[in-house]
Parts: C-alpha cells; sequence; structure tokens
C-alpha cells in the first residue's frame, strides 16, 4: 500500500517516515511540507492509497485543506495525524470519511497499530466475495455494535467467541464444501491467524467441523477445517 506524507514538520516527516518503513505492507512514496506541494504530488503520483495528512500549513486554511483533499481526490484514505484538540475538526473527519485521527505526538506503538488496522481493513474489502455482515459494518463504520463488549452479543459463548463472527466462519466453511486452512479462513474474512485457528477450532470441540491434513504443492502437510454433513 502506497504512503503519502503531508506534514510541514520536516523532524516529524522523519520520524512518520521510520515507522512507515516499519510497518510490513507499506511503501512511502514521499512526503509534501506545504499544501501547495501536496496537491502536486497527488496530481502526479499514479497510486497512492494512504495520506498521512496534517491540518496545518502555513499556505492553505485547516478546513479547506481537507474539503480540497476529499472533493478532488474521492478515493483516497486519509489518516489525520495533527495536535489539534477542536471537537469540530473531529467532526469534519468523521463527515469527511477521515480512517482516523491520531492526536501528536503519536508514538510508535500506536501508529504501526493504526497502519495494520487500515492494512486488516483493506483485506476486508479485496475479499474475493463482496458481501458484508454487521460486525464488518461496525468495523468500518463505527456504530453501537463495535462500542459493544463480545459478552453482550452473545452471553453462552466462551470468551473470545463472538456470535456474528462466528456465524461468519459458518458461512464461509458452507460455501467452501473442500474446507478451508487458517490462511484462506484469514484471507476471505480478513482477520489474524489466532482468530481464524480460535473459532475453527472451536467449532472442532463442538463437533461441527472435523479436520484433514492434505498436503500443499510443496509436500507441506496443512490442517483443513470441513462441515460434517448430518
Amino acid at each position: 500500500m502506497n504512503v503519502l506524507i503531508a506534514e510541514d514538520d520536516y523532524r516529524l516527516v522523519m520520524i512518520h517516515s521510520e515507522y512507515v518503513h516499519a510497518c510490513s505492507g507499506f511503501h512511502l512514496l514521499g512526503y509534501a511540507l506545504n499544501g501547495q506541494e501536496l496537491f502536486k504530488r497527488l496530481d502526479e503520483e499514479e497510486q497512492v492509497d494512504l495520506l498521512l495528512l496534517d491540518l496545518y500549513f502555513p499556505d492553505i486554511e485547516r478546513a479547506k485543506l481537507l474539503q480540497d483533499v476529499r472533493r478532488n481526490y474521492p478515493d483516497l484514505d486519509i489518516l489525520i495525524i495533527s495536535a489539534s484538540d477542536d471537537m469540530a475538526i473531529l467532526q469534519k473527519a468523521k463527515r469527511s470519511g477521515v480512517f482516523a485521527f491520531l492526536q501528536k505526538p503519536v508514538d510508535a506503538a500506536l501508529f504501526k497499530q493504526t497502519l495494520n488496522d487500515y492494512a486488516a481493513q483493506q483485506t476486508l474489502f479485496n475479499r474475493s466475495y463482496a458481501t458484508f455482515y454487521n460486525e464488518d459494518a461496525a468495523r468500518v463504520l463505527g456504530g453501537s455494535l463495535s462500542l459493544k463488549p463480545v459478552s453482550t452479543l452473545h452471553s453462552d459463548l466462551p470468551s473470545g467467541i463472538d456470535a456474528i463472527t462466528l456465524q461468519r466462519v459458518n458461512d464461509l466453511l458452507q460455501q467452501f464444501e473442500e474446507g478451508l486452512t487458517i490462511e484462506k479462513t484469514c484471507e476471505e474474512l480478513g482477520v489474524s491467524r489466532t482468530t481464524a485457528r480460535r473459532y475453527l477450532e472451536h467449532l472442532v470441540r463442538e463437533s461441527t467441523v472435523y479436520t484433514q491434513l492434505s498436503y500443499g504443492e510443496i509436500g507441506r502437510p496443512e490442517r483443513r477445517y470441513q462441515l460434517k454433513h448430518h
């Protein structure tokens, strides 16, 4: 995923550049130090996936900056990194479809987690079937579902298992009659290996899924999960 940094403080440009380089799957295209340079880079670059956007530049008013970026580049994803604590700006960011808002200074761990969240969202959008569930909408758009503890969604499930994700895994198993590997589950649902394994093994314990070993092209065995047909 291609990243462009828009930041008027060169010292922060260097820090955030290091953060981007440390995140797997991200490629830094460059940076812009003012509004004029930013729009020039956006016009010239073939594919910018994610813009790391500071809101203050001496040559353009901050509300107009975000408005112009969104109007001229509607498919561009934006991560705001700003020292602003103005609630009106936060609301404007939400209405402009900003992916996330990080207040300066941003530590490396939070920066990395935010980019990992963005990567997971892109995996969700790029999976092979174009349908989604309430949980997906909550993850992407927020809302009340995303604020509820897992335990309130389905109280009789074990810790770490929620009903919505479990249903998604079940639906996926029904779609793939030949069974699923952990890797394929991750790819289709946009979840981590740990999450995929937890839900698949839960279904094994519930005796609704069985496993068998299959061998890939290089002869390495992999565990495949299939629904039991009664």
